[in-house]
């Protein structure tokens, strides 16, 4: 079962194939429709606009089985399945391993066209806007391959020493839970007072500044960010990182300017990308694997404590999914990019830099 339809429910009764979600029962396949479904499906693919690969959600069953024995091109995105009898083919995304791997085989030139049959009802809207959020989460990793490419090499070569000392995350589960998570969103304004209340708290480096401005020090901060605005967030912080014991967690992608910072410790992890597990495998077989498919430093966060605590209860604060402009806390790359294609005599990075040190002032 795909976790983004975790909801879906799978039964056969009486001949009848019945999917059950939000309250809803459909019975969308019966012993004598089977041989129409796939003709749906076929003729379906076959009426694609060409340049486009058909996105197909359904869900599997027997009846779909001579779908793959034609070599056309189409991805079957199967929210559940009344067989356990599934043909091992790359087109079949029937569980998350699978899903991963379809995002990841994306290439830029991809261009999708989004089928979801009739037979979901009141359901079919849900379904293509799961499939738009797959579609966007794979556009996401190529903007970001795009964007950090040529990077990634580079600072993996830089903080190699340092990450063959680094002790792997795994410390984390064995310490106090966190109960707070914070992130940079406008939002995390009106929490403060409700965050002083939080004894144990892991937050975004975005939000860190925010934090320390008003006396509220996290005791893991995550840094995901491999350019070199990352490590802006860290402006005019030092003195509370050499004045309280602070844990860094990242992975050997991230600014070496961030992994070098004076954090108490700074803890490391295996990644999915291709040199860092390159490294797992060969250096440091015990780094604990954490898949963060979003990529972004919040859903690291969440991701670290879902593998660790599973569903323990914790408050997420600042995680507005999106922001007005210059109200977020995160300082950043749209800031710093800002900068450098407007420099002047007087605006350049050294004042840039300058101006981001008084606005967070040393605690």
């Amino acid at each position: 079962m795909l976790s983004i339809f975790a909801d879906i429910q799978a039964t056969t009764t009486e001949g009848r194939c019945l999917i059950s979600s939000e309250g809803q029962t459909i019975t969308f396949y019966t012993a004598r429709s089977g041989e129409r479904d796939l003709k749906q499906i076929t003729s379906s693919i076959a009426n694609v606009q060409p340049g486009k690969i058909p996105l197909i959600i359904i869900p599997f069953a027997d009846a779909l089985l001579p779908l793959f024995l034609r070599h056309e091109r189409f991805v079957l995105l199967a929210p559940a399945s009344f067989t356990r009898e599934m043909p091992a083919d790359e087109r079949l995304i029937a569980d998350d391993a699978a899903l991963q791997r379809f995002i990841n085989s994306v290439e830029p030139n991809d261009h999708f066209e989004i089928i979801a049959p009739a037979q979901w009802q009141a359901l079919q809207i849900r379904m293509i806007e799961c499939a738009r959020e797959i579609l966007v989460r794979a556009a996401a990793r190529l903007k970001t391959i795009n964007h950090f490419g040529r990077l990634w090499p580079i600072n993996f070569t830089a903080n190699a020493a340092i990450a063959r000392a680094c002790e792997d995350i795994s410390v984390l589960a064995a310490e106090s839970a966190p109960t707070a998570l914070v992130m940079a969103g406008p939002s995390l304004d009106n929490n403060i007072e409700a965050l002083k209340a939080h004894k144990v708290i892991w937050a975004a480096d975005t939000a860190l500044p925010a934090l320390l401005l008003r006396g509220i020090h996290p005791q893991v901060v995550f840094s995901a960010d491999a350019g070199f605005a990352s490590r802006e967030h860290f402006v005019a912080v030092l003195p509370a990182l050499r004045g309280h014991r602070m844990t860094l967690v990242c992975d050997m992608l991230v600014n070496p300017g961030v992994m070098r910072l004076p954090f108490a410790r700074t803890l490391t992890y295996s990644s999915s990308h291709p040199l860092v597990q390159q490294f797992f495998q060969t250096e440091r077989s015990d780094l604990t694997e954490i898949a963060n498919p979003d990529g972004d430093v919040g859903s690291l966060m969440k991701a670290v404590f879902a593998n660790f605590f599973g569903d323990m209860p914790v408050k997420i604060f600042g995680h507005d999914r999106g922001h007005r402009r210059k109200v977020t806390h995160a300082r950043g790359t749209a800031y710093f990019s800002r900068v450098y294609t407007r420099q002047t005599r007087t605006f350049n990075s050294e004042s840039y830099m300058l101006k981001l040190s008084r606005r967070y002032a040393p605690v």
